[in-house]
């Protein structure tokens, strides 16, 4: 077995953390023989274990490999992917525009679903939660007979077990609702809490802004693993507090984004690593910490070379995400387990919405 270092997906980083998971995920779709994944240390690196030698350059050319091509320029539209900045409507919103060009090929047809109907918010997955329940039923028949990928990853982003009542939005030409009737609403399914979408962002939406960022600097799947580059005006799907800066550090006095679309393109594909659960109607998943109002991603480092499989049960181990890590019971099975540290990051807030994750808190030892 050959051995790896990603000298910039540190541990303790809550954005490196994902974007390790992500290259974790594409690599054992690609590789004939599973790879795994541990950590150099409490903070240390990331470290891939493959059964064929690979280089940083290598790797690069088989992360590359999982991009889309470029979508072709709508008529009478500029070719965005060529451009320097995207206004956040064009690939944050569920605009007709960008509904034919699939960012996801890793799982092909999952972010280019159409909005179940008109009174939909624009996160397509967000569905009615008989239809959610219906299309996993047929997903999962599906990857029974043939090891498709939707099914695991459609549970992943959106989750069935719990719903969020929503008051259809009305058109000018609708009827007046009725005097001192009940407000129509409708139940639909959440999508998976470690997106904090704000405003108009959607999935698909964060997905093709990342997609476009690396098609736009072709040295940002490289430099994810070895020393991240930065883009003005670029988001990274909050993930990452330090892509967001304050207006007092700005000259113009307006805050800005200033984030990393290859790492953030890779952390979106560890999103089908984390299971989603409820409890009631409150939403949680695998790693998501709901003791505070905004909720945090906590996770371990480990030592012991893990598939991507042992990493989710890993995650999901009663020590990891018990309440109090240190007591001695606990921290006797998280030796055992191979587990180094524990770190958490808790969602930020913005004036009217979520905020990116903030800097990693350490848990435990």
């Amino acid at each position: 077995m050959h051995q790896l270092e990603l000298p910039a997906l540190h541990a303790d980083d809550p954005l490196g953390f994902l974007a390790a998971l992500g290259i974790l995920e594409l690599t054992t779709a690609t590789l004939t023989a599973k790879p795994r994944l541990h950590w150099n240390g409490p903070a240390g690196p990331a470290v891939l274990t493959t059964d064929q030698p690979l280089t940083l350059d290598t790797l690069t050319d088989l992360l590359t490999a999982h991009l889309p091509p470029k979508r072709a320029p709508t008529a009478g539209q500029p070719d965005t992917a060529d451009t320097e900045d995207q206004d956040d409507e064009d690939t944050d919103t569920a605009g007709t525009k960008d509904e034919g060009w699939d960012s996801f090929p890793h799982v092909p047809g999952l972010l280019t679903r159409t909005r179940e109907d008109t009174t939909a918010p624009n996160e397509a997955l967000r569905l009615r939660v008989d239809t959610a329940h219906h299309t996993l039923r047929g997903l999962a028949q599906a990857e029974r007979e043939t090891g498709d990928r939707q099914a695991r990853w459609f549970a992943a982003l959106t989750n069935v077990m719990c719903f969020e009542d929503y008051k259809p939005k009305t058109g000018k030409n609708d009827p007046e609702p009725v005097e001192g009737a009940t407000p129509t609403t409708v139940r639909r399914t959440p999508v998976t809490p470690l997106i904090a979408a704000a405003g108009q962002m959607t999935i698909t939406g964060l997905m093709q802004k990342a997609v476009l960022g690396c098609h736009n600097d072709p040295r940002q799947i490289r430099s994810a693993l070895d020393g991240w580059r930065r883009v003005p005006d670029y988001a990274s799907a909050n993930f990452d507090h330090r892509s967001l800066g304050d207006a007092h550090t700005n000259s113009e006095g307006k805050p800005y984004q200033r984030g990393a679309p290859g790492p953030t393109w890779l952390a979106l594909h560890a999103l089908g690593t984390f299971r989603l659960t409820a409890t009631g109607n409150t939403q949680t998943a695998t790693s998501w910490d709901t003791t505070n109002r905004r909720g945090a991603l906590r996770w371990p480092a480990w030592t012991p070379p893990l598939t991507s499989t042992a990493v989710t049960v890993l995650l999901e181990h009663p020590a990891v995400r018990a309440t109090e890590p240190g007591t001695n019971h606990n921290t006797a099975m998280l030796t055992d387990l191979g587990v180094t540290s524990l770190y958490t990051a808790s969602r930020t807030g913005l004036k009217q919405s979520n905020g990116p994750l903030a800097a990693s808190r350490h848990l435990w030892p």
